[in-house]
């Protein structure tokens, strides 16, 4: 019963581990791709941006605005550059602009607006407002007043500001992937195998080592089978090798502790009987008269 218990348990942790080995890691790159993704689309809109705010005509500004602008505009190529851009994580499927969001990650405007030392004003929109369009906003006088000092009309400070999110981005990617009987196999060979190496550990034995040994010998052997395949099957590929390597090593193990020679006992010699004839004198007894002779024993 024991050795069952240990099997098992092992069997179970090995399928966890070997299960989210393949999928754990799913979620965390996919949203890894999708914010790669979002990177690349914003750093093309400001792009776009940056061409519309530099040739656009300013022949009404004053020389202050004029130059706040260019300033504006030099900070929004930082911006750009640095990479690092508000996460629509509340509106799962739509396009939602985010003055700062959950991470304090400020939008595009927001940054504009911080860095020429109006923090006030982010934080209150932030507040307040965190996902209203700019032209949402033309209503605050702070930031009406803060777009004519830094020359900037509402028009251009909402092509300023994205949205973020919208629909899933799929992105297929096949060689990342393990297949799908490749993924059974490794998960019933591996399970076994670490279920064998757990008790030839724990609870060495005749029958664990040649099941650990049996089992350690296919997993390294589906290992090699795939080892130069795709990314995806290739990770598999190397964690079988290990699994199956230790395996073989435990069965090995317990086959040199259980498995020994066996030992004859020295044989206990019993005395040999031999056949003998031996003579007594006898005395019998038949009614009132004794006899007296001689006995013959016999013993063969």
């Amino acid at each position: 019963m024991k050795r069952v218990v240990v099997v098992l348990a092992g069997l179970a942790i090995a399928l966890s581990v070997t299960a989210a080995s393949v999928h754990h890691k799913a979620p965390e790159e996919a949203r890894a791709r999708r914010l790669g993704a979002e990177v690349v689309r914003l750093r093309s809109h400001f792009d776009s941006v940056d061409r519309e705010l530099r040739t656009a005509d300013i022949s009404r500004l004053n020389a202050s605005q004029k130059a706040n602008r260019a300033q504006l505009i030099s900070w929004l190529r930082d911006y750009r550059n640095a990479g690092a851009f508000p996460e629509n994580d509340r509106f799962p499927n739509r396009m939602v602009p985010f003055f700062r969001d959950s991470h304090g990650t400020l939008c595009a405007m927001a940054y504009l607006i911080d860095r020429s030392g109006r923090g006030d004003i982010v934080d209150k929109v932030a507040t307040t407002r965190n996902n209203a369009y700019i032209r949402e906003l033309a209503d605050d006088p702070a930031l009406i007043t803060w777009l004519q000092e830094w020359g900037l009309s509402v028009d251009e400070a909402g092509r300023i500001q994205p949205s973020y999110g919208g629909g899933p981005i799929i992105i297929v990617d096949h060689n990342e992937r393990v297949s799908r009987p490749y993924a059974i196999l490794s998960m019933g060979l591996g399970g076994i195998s670490m279920g064998a190496t757990a008790l030839n550990i724990f609870a060495p034995s005749r029958w664990s080592g040649a099941t650990g040994l049996a089992f350690g010998a296919a997993t390294v052997a589906a290992g090699a089978e795939h080892l130069r395949d795709r990314s995806g099957n290739k990770r598999m590929a190397q964690a079988d090798l290990t699994v199956g390597s230790i395996a073989a090593a435990s069965a090995l193990y317990a086959l040199a502790l259980k498995v020994r020679p066996l030992h004859r006992s020295a044989a206990v010699t019993q005395p040999t009987e031999t056949a003998a004839i031996r003579w007594t004198p006898q005395l019998d007894l038949v009614g009132a008269d004794g006899r007296v002779g001689v006995g013959l024993h016999a013993r063969f």
